[in-house]
């Protein structure tokens, strides 16, 4: 047992009974942190703290675990859902959620009713009614619902049907509606029309199109062309739809296909619904993480998450990484759909061939929502905003100073400096530093040496132009209690990137990345120039927890997860780190080394050969997530962690 376990913890451990259920681990303040699922408690939950491969996520959790506690069930199941609710209740940091909490949108069918009504709602009541989603984006709800009702005129009214009224609305006359309330349609026509609507939501199209032929010809046969016209009409609308749809699987069936994406604290998962061989949905869901999940355990979190709120379970669920325990969760989907339901993840074949679409599409679509995120400016100044009051400071920090340290055991040591300014990466400002004078591995130096050498050149620029101490600024300083996120910022003072006077730019806000020991070695070097942290704010950010600490306070600062403000946080830190790593493979390729995997511990010539014969080139490696790294025969869990880390 590590020896950080506390001995309320060990006790608690020692006593875990052999049976299913639920455990909840908090945190020092009692919070709780993390809620899962077991079919042994005693075994499931010692895990986590045995010492061996586990992933970056349980290291950072069992750091927080300060006490534990322990729901036995009869089942795995009845676990399974007691694990939803109490996830609902709890929302822990840990568990992987939907990021946006609001009700997604649905589409309902009343039709429990004589005369069913078409329309959306944000909860799904036990009324007897249809639904159909989640759909993540209105917009997409109003474009099938506005398709969906010219192809089949149902109503859409609240009025009360019980009693007829005298006169049909404008949309009897437009041919968005039969008119079921002064009775123009009898029930069963209407009911037809009902029920074609529902089979072109569950992707029935062979037997919605049979039955609009048969009641088109049969209109023809009675005479009654201008009807026999609009299912003519109706139709080729169909038609169209349907060739439009993309062929995934000829033999038809009931399929959802869902893939997880992340990035750093960003992270998406698309779910692409598939309904008698074509594709008639996807959805797009960001997701709130740590950072530090592998795609299995986010899909454990999402799926379990997703159908506890979709109205509709198919036949079989495509996974884009193994789950670490599919067979309670298929048990449960087939008892809420009432017949057998598979949970897998295809290694080849076709349905292999669909998992690839959806985690491409889930990929894109990250990196989109990314580039959306970086464009706005009110976020990006909202971002700030956030950063700027949770850390005391008079001004807005327009330009950000990050640092980072990179080697590997002491080698070939670097330093990295990167700049964002309106919260918008400024590559020309960026530096790099080789560390010379720090003997071994010692990050501390490291960072003192990068930080003297910066802030002696901004000493001499600032002491030549004679500007207070404080070096010229590119950005206007914008006081914090004057700043309004919907106000454009001051345009820049003057453009220094690339030349020998951004050494002379005065930062508003110094990022360390690191804990409070990298924070004294950063101030350290702030006494040594004299520089005020008043003048020069100065924090350091934990990886680990996340947290920010700044001079004179002992507590960590905690911004909200899932605010603008601890993304852009996290973006900076892992900007700096990017560049930091990659300017350290260039050292070390330069030094005529054949590969650069020599280097890492634990990476010997045969897994470098199974890496290479796997992946086909070093870049294919570095992008290649810690899972599929570790499924390259001879790799471990814990090595290709290392291996990542690296890279």
């Amino acid at each position: 047992m590590p020896a950080a376990v506390s001995a309320t913890v060990e006790e608690k451990l020692a006593g875990l009974p052999d049976a299913p259920g639920v455990y909840l681990m908090r945190g020092a303040q009692g919070d709780v942190v993390y809620i899962g699922k077991a079919r042994s408690l005693r075994s499931r939950v010692r895990s986590y703290f045995r010492r061996g491969d586990r992933t970056a996520k349980t290291i950072s959790l069992v750091q927080r675990v300060a006490d534990l506690e322990v729901i036995v069930t009869d089942s795995e199941v009845e676990a399974l859902l007691l694990e939803n609710n109490l996830i609902k209740e709890h929302r822990p940091p840990f568990n992987v959620t939907f990021r946006d909490d609001k009700g997604y949108l649905y589409v309902k069918i009343t039709v429990g009713e004589t005369y069913p009504r078409v329309g959306t709602t944000r909860r799904i009541l036990k009324d007897g009614a249809l639904y159909f989603g989640p759909f993540t984006s209105a917009k997409s709800v109003r474009q099938t619902l506005k398709l969906l009702n010219r192809l089949f005129p149902y109503r859409t009214c609240t009025i009360d049907m019980g009693t007829p009224i005298p006169r049909p609305c404008l949309k009897y006359h437009l041919d968005l509606c039969i008119a079921p309330c002064t009775r123009s349609c009898t029930v069963d026509e209407y009911a037809a029309v009902v029920d074609g609507a529902v089979g072109f939501m569950r992707g029935d199209y062979d037997h919605v199109v049979e039955r609009l032929t048969d009641q088109m010809w049969g209109a023809a046969e009675a005479h009654d062309y201008e009807t026999a016209a609009k299912h003519r009409d109706r139709l080729r609308a169909i038609d169209k739809v349907v060739a439009e749809q993309k062929i995934t699987d000829l033999r038809g069936g009931q399929i959802d296909v869902i893939a997880v994406a992340r990035e750093g604290r960003e992270a998406q998962a698309t779910v692409l619904r598939i309904r008698g061989g074509k594709m008639i949905g996807r959805g797009a869901y960001e997701l709130a993480v740590t950072g530090e999940e592998t795609d299995g355990e986010m899909l454990d979190d999402f799926v379990r998450e997703y159908y506890d709120r979709a109205p509709e379970v198919p036949l079989l669920v495509l996974t884009s990484a193994q789950l670490s325990d599919p067979d309670p969760l298929a048990a449960w989907l087939s008892a809420m759909r009432g017949a057998k339901v598979e949970v897998r993840a295809p290694q080849r074949g076709q349905k292999r061939k669909l998992v690839s679409m959806a985690a491409r599409n889930v990929r894109e679509t990250l990196q989109i929502e990314r580039a959306r995120w970086l464009n706005s400016g009110r976020k990006l100044r909202q971002a700030l905003l956030e950063i700027g009051t949770a850390l005391g400071l008079e001004r807005l920090p327009r330009r950000i100073e990050a640092y980072d340290i990179s080697h590997i055991q002491g080698a070939l040591v670097v330093g990295s400096l990167v700049v964002f300014e309106d919260g918008v990466a400024k590559k020309g400002k960026y530096r790099r530093f080789k560390v010379r004078n720090t003997p071994g591995n010692d990050d501390f130096e490291s960072m003192r040496e990068v930080l003297r050498r910066r802030f002696t050149r901004f000493t001499k620029i600032a002491g030549e132009t004679a500007d207070a101490g404080l070096g010229a600024r590119a950005l206007a300083a914008v006081p914090l209690r004057e700043m309004d996120a919907d106000a454009e910022l001051p345009a820049p003072i003057n453009a220094t990137a690339g030349s020998s006077s951004e050494w002379g730019s005065a930062p508003d806000l110094v990022l360390i990345d690191g804990g409070k020991g990298q924070l004294s070695a950063a101030l350290d070097v702030f006494r040594e120039f004299g520089i005020d942290v008043a003048d020069i704010p100065v924090a350091a950010i934990a990886k680990q927890r996340e947290e920010l600490f700044v001079p004179g306070r002992s507590a960590p600062i905690r911004l909200p997860h899932d605010s603008d403000g601890m993304r852009l946080v996290q973006r900076v830190r892992d900007e700096a780190h990017r560049f930091a790593v990659s300017f350290h493979i260039k050292l070390r390729t330069k030094k005529g080394r054949r590969s650069i995997l020599d280097e890492i511990p634990g990476i010997g010539p045969k897994r470098k050969r199974a890496l290479i014969r796997a992946f086909g080139s070093l870049e294919r490696i570095r992008k290649a997530s810690a899972t599929e790294l570790a499924t390259v025969d001879g790799m471990t869990a814990s090595a290709a962690r290392a291996l990542k880390e690296a890279l």
